[in-house]
């Protein structure tokens, strides 16, 4: 009898540590307020924490709130969807969030006839050699890494985005590609350019992902950010070590900027000092016509 009492002590940090883990834990599922139909690849987290994640295709989520105090803000958004901003304490009451969709509202651009667009060139850091690496900055969905893409002429018509991958073994990854208006510092904001989710699945092991933009029509007239979010892959995939983007010194000024997850704070990446006037670069950059 006492050899089961002493394995009962034992075991018991064990098993509160785990009840404890899944009571700060919240699931539910994200929906349409019109349609009441599952919004997909929600994003979901808690401002000014690192907190977050992105709800599945069926609006299914599962958010970690260990860390998360009662009275802090989630903010929960996707495109063409008003944001919701929810206490922690009003999430944990009600999990199940309805999103009411929002007119996206086009910015007005000088268009050039459709035969004027003749001059074709690649924009941002396309060295697919490069000696150098880079990683996500965390293990969450939602993490996310960006370069500033900086325009030779005005209006611009982007083709296509492409991301050069160092080496992927983590399998299948799923993604959204983002295109960021820039803040007038030159920083990143929370504005998409994009008006629909272009997602993108890619297993390839070592090369380049192209994401065809010719459908968006994306005719553009002032720099931006060309961005590679996490939103899918296999349980367990640890993309902090397992996936890495092809990187390394240039003279373009292509800032590039790391966020942990979804709603984090976006940070400028300095890996050290600049090197006659180069600056590190992440081989991420669009196929363009002028």
């Amino acid at each position: 009898m006492p050899q089961y009492s002493l394995r009962f002590i034992l075991l018991l940090p064990a098993l509160l540590a785990t009840l404890t883990g899944r009571a700060q834990a919240i699931t539910g599922t994200i929906r349409d307020a019109n349609t009441h139909e599952p919004v997909p690849y929600v994003n979901i987290g808690v401002l000014h924490k690192g907190v977050g994640t992105v709800a599945d295709e069926q609006g299914t989520y599962r958010l970690n709130l260990a860390e998360a105090q009662p009275t802090d803000t989630v903010r929960i958004s996707s495109l063409g969807f008003r944001p919701r901003l929810l206490r922690v304490q009003e999430l944990r009451q009600q999990p199940a969030v309805e999103l009411s969709p929002e007119a996206v509202v086009l910015r007005e651009v000088k268009v050039k006839a459709k035969g004027m667009y003749k001059r074709t060139r690649t924009l941002g850091f396309r060295n697919p050699d490069a000696s150098g690496t880079l990683n996500m900055s965390s293990n969450d969905l939602g993490t996310e890494i960006g370069s500033v893409i900086n325009l030779s002429r005005k209006p611009t018509r982007v083709i296509n985005a492409n991301f050069n991958v160092a080496y992927n073994h983590s399998g299948p990854l799923t993604f959204r590609v983002n295109i960021y208006r820039l803040l007038p510092n030159g920083r990143p904001s929370q504005e998409k350019l994009l008006r629909r989710d272009v997602i993108v699945t890619s297993g390839i092991e070592k090369g380049t992902i192209t994401v065809d933009l010719t459908p968006d029509q994306l005719i553009l007239d002032e720099d931006f950010m060309l961005a590679l979010e996490w939103i899918k892959g296999p349980a367990n995939a640890k993309v902090q070590s397992q996936l890495a983007f092809v990187a390394g010194l240039g003279y373009a000024n292509n800032d590039f900027y790391l966020r942990e997850t979804s709603q984090a704070s976006w940070e400028r990446t300095s890996v050290g000092a600049y090197l006659a006037g180069m600056q590190p670069k992440i081989s991420f950059y669009v196929t363009a016509q002028d």
